[in-house]
């Protein structure tokens, strides 16, 4: 679990039935590849942007590693660092959810409601983790490419003409 698993790569979700999203299939192995071998997506919230975070267990002990690393930085500095509020704001909204085979899950409903995701995501790889988006939202996130945004636009508009699901 110590290589660097690299999300890349988007792909829109539709829920089904029982409201559980399909996370894409290359984004899948790389999770199930991060995460031991297990079906084990971890979500959480994005402290800046407006969407929610997905990724595989290595990625979860990167952000406790990465607080670990600036703690010992800090004590050499001489600075104070509360590493225990750190960790808190990093891995305290972090929500464990299984997928099946076929790379079905429930987002939990604490994300799903403070994103506001009703029946459709959108799964943007930016490397370290994945950004699951609810699709209007990204559209109004002007510092996301425009290339990206057009592309959700499209959708929602071919979705609305009743071409998509």
């Amino acid at each position: 679990m110590s290589e660097l698993i690299l999300y890349t790569g988007n792909a829109f979700s539709v829920a089904d039935g029982k409201g559980r999203f399909v996370l894409p299939l290359e984004m899948r192995r790389q999770v199930k590849l991060s995460s031991g071998g297990e079906n084990r997506l971890y979500m959480s919230v994005h402290v800046e942007n407006g969407c929610a975070t997905g990724f595989g267990e290595s990625h979860r002990r990167f952000l406790f590693g990465e607080v670990e690393e600036l703690a010992r930085e800090a004590r050499a500095q001489g600075h104070d660092y509360n590493a225990d509020l750190e960790l808190e704001r990093r891995l305290g909204t972090i929500e464990e959810v299984n997928f099946d085979e076929g790379g079905r899950f429930a987002m939990h409903p604490d994300i799903k409601e403070e994103y506001g995701v009703t029946d459709a995501v959108f799964f943007y790889g930016v490397g370290r983790y994945i950004q699951i988006w609810k699709p209007e939202a990204l559209i109004d996130s002007k510092n996301r490419p425009e290339l990206i945004r057009n592309k959700v636009r499209r959708w929602l508009d071919q979705r609305e003409a009743g071409g998509g699901k």
